[in-house]
């Protein structure tokens, strides 16, 4: 099974909140993928927790290179595979953004899905995408039980 990783899974876990979710996919042996969208509000939300900052003012401050040397959470992404964003998907997120009323982020992660024929989803805004993800036939997955 093909199983498309949100950020709020990834965050969740380093939080050392919700972590049975990423723990028990992690070591399943379904594929697990993510795309450029996932990884950079995670770096971000990563940015702030571990600089105790706005990631703006550590940009600023010149302490980006220092903050993700000392904390590596680059580790955590050989568990996925990345996926690209190209022409066709922004295309797709922008029609998914008027039919559903996302943000760009989501419409381009759901886009994502679509056109990877992915049918599994593990997100815990389910909020967002709870409507689109029952319209396009993609599986949300936000419980160990839901695996």
């Amino acid at each position: 099974m093909n199983i498309f990783i949100d950020s709020s899974v990834i965050v969740e876990y380093i939080k050392d909140n919700r972590t049975e979710v990423l723990e028990k996919l992690i070591s399943s042996k379904h594929e697990l993928f993510v795309n450029g969208i996932v990884f950079s509000e995670f770096m971000f939300y990563y940015l702030s927790v571990i600089g105790e900052k706005s990631p703006l003012t550590i940009k600023e401050n010149k302490q980006i290179k220092t903050l993700i040397e000392k904390h590596n959470p680059i580790d955590l992404f050989s568990y996925f595979n990345a996926l690209s964003i190209d022409n066709e998907t922004l295309t797709l997120s922008y029609e998914f953004m008027k039919k559903y009323n996302l943000l760009p982020n989501d419409a381009i992660i759901l886009a994502t899905l679509k056109l990877n024929e992915i049918e599994n989803f593990a997100t815990f805004d389910k909020s967002d995408f709870d409507f689109p993800c029952k319209s396009e036939n993609i599986n949300l997955i936000s419980s160990v039980e839901d695996i």
